[in-house]
């Protein structure tokens, strides 16, 4: 038995369909799309500060080791 979808599927390019967005939504989605891209680098600045100060302690108490054999 074959399954008939109730819409059609039709493939849309996204620029037919940003023409067809109002200018206003259009505003939108260019400040949503900014924000995305603040988040995202944010993200990856405060997980390579968090990297680097994993890296920092890691190398700080390699040193304490190295200095002061138990």
């Amino acid at each position: 038995m074959a399954i008939h979808s109730s819409t059609t599927d039709h493939l849309v390019s996204p620029a037919q369909v940003w023409r067809h967005l109002s200018t206003d939504l259009q505003v939108h989605v260019i400040r949503l799309l900014a924000h995305l891209a603040a988040h995202l680098v944010l993200s990856a600045t405060e997980e390579e500060h968090a990297q680097l100060a994993r890296k920092e302690t890691r190398d700080a108490l390699s040193a304490v080791t190295q200095q002061d054999p138990v």
